[in-house]
């Protein structure tokens, strides 16, 4: 867990480092990508994830196809604490998605689950460089606790060209900023900062950073003033290998 001291115009101003990225030139501004790449049921890919604090590794993580969707498997990732004093909250493991790439549902390594309705489309196809979207849906934990409304807010920002260990390619980066709508009495709602580099030539994302916080209301910022922002995970993901129906690509 990590506790930052912000303003709230700095709180505002959070981005994600884009290191190895740069953007491509041949690509025309306008390019759109109509459509997901559907890979074949037997199909994984499997990523390496990474403290995007220290760069230390985290974690081996597999997306395994099958003819409705893909699974992600193996994740560890941490929301941040409920205040001040406590540990992060919480360590999702596996992530479910529709055959649109949209997630239906996120599982945490204590059996507990959480639903969307509708899947959270991640990557609103068709994408395209400029493009916005707003998804408001609904979440439902698997304990019975009362639906919460999560609000999703991006843009697709460009092309660029990535390398990771699969190899480079030229992905379309798109920005996510995603509400979870489960504020407290003593701290805002928790905001992930999400930005996806999706390659079309093989139908995946090649390149991932993910990242949440939320303000504590009742510590306050002490001398130092400011806001004081608890934070969660920050996490880069990198394409490791492609394998298609149990071939190397």
């Amino acid at each position: 867990m990590q506790i930052r001291r912000l303003s709230a115009t700095a709180l505002t101003a959070l981005v994600f480092a884009t290191a190895g990225c740069a953007v491509d030139p041949s690509t025309p501004a306008g390019e759109a990508v109509s459509a997901p790449r559907a890979l074949p049921a037997g199909s994984v890919l499997t990523y390496a994830t990474f403290n995007a604090y220290n760069d230390e590794p985290r974690a081996i993580v597999r997306q395994v196809y099958g003819a409705a969707g893909s699974r992600i498997e193996g994740m560890d990732y941490q929301i941040p604490a409920e205040n001040a004093f406590g540990p992060s909250r919480t360590i999702f493991v596996n992530r479910v998605l529709d055959a649109q790439g949209a997630i239906v549902r996120l599982e945490r390594a204590d059996g507990s689950s959480v639903a969307f309705e509708p899947p959270m489309r991640v990557l609103p196809f068709p994408l395209r460089p400029g493009a916005r979207f707003r998804q408001t849906l609904v979440a439902r934990e698997s304990d019975g606790s009362p639906p919460r409304r999560v609000i999703v807010t991006g843009y697709s920002a460009g092309w660029e060209t990535v390398k990771v260990p699969a190899g480079e390619f030229r992905a379309l980066r798109v920005v996510r900023d995603v509400f979870l709508g489960d504020e407290r009495f003593y701290r805002t709602e928790t905001m992930r900062k999400e930005v996806d580099w999706y390659a079309p030539s093989i139908g995946a994302v090649v390149r991932s950073h993910e990242d949440s916080f939320n303000e504590d209301l009742l510590s306050g910022g002490g001398e130092a003033g400011g806001t004081l922002v608890m934070q969660g995970d920050w996490l880069r993901w990198e394409l490791q290998s492609v394998l298609r129906k149990g071939a190397p690509d």
